[in-house]
């Protein structure tokens, strides 16, 4: 796979979500079909189950809205007593995908997530 933006700069995108979100546990940046680009995974995550569950999630989601009828998705939350997962596409062959603290303030992770997200589809 050809990306506009280099090994260098992904790993530049993924240390800013972790300067700039209190409470990320993981991020990655996964391909639509499934497969890693590139991640900062905490000990005991395997990175081809989080990309192929991450692409699965999306799709879904994406379906959901479509058929309800409800716009295009912004991003993707599954909450958990002890975490949260929160999913967005940055392109139309990218997804940005974090693991947060329970915690940790949403808020700020998607503002930090939609920067990304841009920069990624727009790395000039």
């Amino acid at each position: 796979m050809a990306f506009k933006i280099t090994e260098e700069q992904f790993e530049y995108l993924l240390q800013n979500i972790f300067d700039n979100i209190d409470g990320v546990r993981s991020a990655a940046i996964v391909s639509q079909e499934g497969l890693v680009v590139h991640s900062v995974l905490e000990e005991g995550i395997s990175e081809i189950k989080l990309a192929a569950m991450t692409a699965t999630i999306l799709s879904v989601a994406e379906k959901v809205l479509t058929e309800l009828k409800s716009g295009m998705l912004d991003v993707c939350i599954v909450q958990g007593d002890e975490g949260n997962f929160c999913v967005m596409e940055a392109g139309p062959e990218l997804i940005l995908a974090i693991c947060l603290n329970v915690d940790a303030r949403m808020d700020t992770c998607f503002i930090e997530m939609r920067k990304v997200s841009e920069k990624i589809k727009n790395p000039d």
